[in-house]
């Protein structure tokens, strides 16, 4: 591969994460912020998670007859759409959810299937190492624009940035841009074919993958909760961005090293974390675990990511109807559990968090027994 598509995955990655931040770091807390209770915005979101499930082969669709382009740039007007949206507080349900469900269907594929294409197996820790870094620096520098136009209600600097990051980040995609060659003509009813009736662990490990993406978007509304101040939590969230790059650095050389002895340690490490957040209730303390536990999930996603593109080349199907089917088992994952969540939080409020956390740890323990497995 030719090192300026490297270059263009990079800057893609983080004009991307800068105009994606205020939904992807923001979004729950902004709708908590604005009035919404805990089980609502739980169920809210997971009808996305369903919609952008039901949603994803359109990927496959729009991408084998116009390129990964044409997704791209849909998905980032509709994202654009639902930064309005939680700006403004706009109360319409159905077209928030739909806001914010499709543009995972059209582009949350192409992160794998691109991989799949370009990247050499012997390379993909670090390359997934150095993507999350850029994704880290470019979602540390919106969290500083969206905490300043949230406090100085200024909402007008946020959407003009949301925009011309999300207008390079289709450039960028549109120099790199290609139409895979996707055999099946009916793409719904392949990937369903598929999830209903082959055995893969790219099935088992999305879906667990389920409780660490949920746990991502969640825990922002909990430390919000427990610090009381929307100044104090968005300097713990960009200093903990900050300092992420570190062990992003480290897990992205050792994964390519010893994928197993790699998993073991980020996984022993992220339960340690998440158990101080189910018992802790000191602020210093939890804002502290708050920052070690986005180090880790960093350095846990890295890890994860390349597991999962390395068990995507190595299949037989088509790479990007396998990336289309790993999204929908997690959205399909994350509808269930999402609506069991919103369940528990409607009875009682903010212990769901607590086992959000437990279900996190459990999920942590079975990826990590599901990575031995398939590296023996």
């Amino acid at each position: 591969m030719k090192e300026y598509l490297y270059v263009l995955l990079y800057l893609d990655k983080f004009c991307y994460s800068i105009g994606n931040a205020l939904i992807d770091v923001f979004g729950t807390v902004m709708l908590y912020k604005n009035g919404m209770p805990i089980y609502m915005i739980l169920l809210i979101y997971g009808f996305r998670f369903g919609i952008m499930g039901l949603c994803s082969p359109l990927f496959i669709t729009i991408s084998k007859k116009f390129g990964i382009a044409m997704c791209a740039l849909l998905a980032n007007v509709l994202r654009l759409v639902g930064s309005y949206m939680i700006l403004t507080g706009t109360n319409n349900i159905i077209l928030f959810i739909l806001s914010m469900s499709l543009p995972g269907a059209l582009s949350n594929p192409m992160e794998d299937a691109i991989s799949c294409k370009y990247i050499k197996d012997a390379h993909r820790g670090r390359y997934n190492s150095l993507r999350n870094i850029t994704k880290a620096i470019g979602t540390a520098i919106a969290s500083l624009i969206v905490s300043y136009g949230v406090i100085n209600d200024n909402n007008n600097i946020i959407l003009v940035v949301v925009a011309i990051c999300f207008l390079l980040n289709f450039i960028f995609t549109l120099l790199m841009n290609y139409k895979p060659e996707v055999k099946s003509k009916n793409n719904l009813k392949a990937t369903i074919n598929y999830i209903l009736h082959t055995k893969s662990p790219l099935k088992t490990i999305y879906s667990l993958r389920a409780f660490h993406i949920i746990e991502r978007l969640f825990l922002p509304i909990y430390i919000y909760i427990i610090l009381e101040d929307f100044k104090l939590f968005s300097t713990v969230i960009i200093v903990s961005l900050i300092i992420q790059i570190i062990p992003i650095i480290i897990i992205g050389k050792t994964t390519d090293k010893n994928m197993n002895k790699t998993s073991n340690v980020v996984s022993i490490l992220k339960i340690i974390v998440l158990s101080i957040f189910i018992f802790a209730k000191n602020k210093i303390v939890i804002s502290i675990d708050k920052t070690v536990n986005d180090n880790l999930s960093k350095a846990y996603d890295t890890n994860t990511q390349t597991l999962i593109q390395n068990i995507t080349k190595n299949e037989n199907e088509d790479k990007t109807l396998l990336s289309t089917i790993g999204q929908m088992t997690l959205c399909f994952t994350e509808i269930i559990v999402l609506i069991i969540f919103a369940l528990i939080a409607k009875i009682f409020d903010v212990e769901v968090f607590k086992v959000l956390f437990t279900c996190s740890i459990i999920a942590t323990i079975l990826i990590n027994r599901c990575c031995r497995k398939v590296n023996e």
